[in-house]
């Protein structure tokens, strides 16, 4: 994992956008360095999350592992997103 998404510890979810048409994903975050954070994954064939709050509620990362075709998202709630795709891109903000 680089640099870039090691540093989205703590950072606040805003929002996620799905767009079926083109398959991709943002993921809209506020980090403390930047209030306007875009994580794009593009050629995504799947997304599943959860919403369980487990470890209580939260909006916060805990952690981002990323591997060639996958983006797991671990939200301090204990809740996981998972992506698969074949691109991740990390727009310059």
């Amino acid at each position: 994992m680089g640099p870039l998404l090691e540093d989205l510890h703590d950072a606040t979810l805003v929002h996620v956008n799905f767009t079926w048409e083109t398959g991709v994903v943002d993921f809209h975050l506020r980090t403390y360095l930047n209030p306007s954070f875009l994580l794009r994954i593009t050629k995504v064939t799947s997304f599943h999350a959860t919403r369980d709050f487990e470890w209580g509620p939260s909006s916060q990362v805990n952690t981002v592992i990323t591997s060639e075709k996958t983006v797991v998202i671990e939200m301090q709630s204990g809740d996981i997103i998972r992506i698969i795709g074949h691109v991740v891109v990390l727009p310059e903000q």
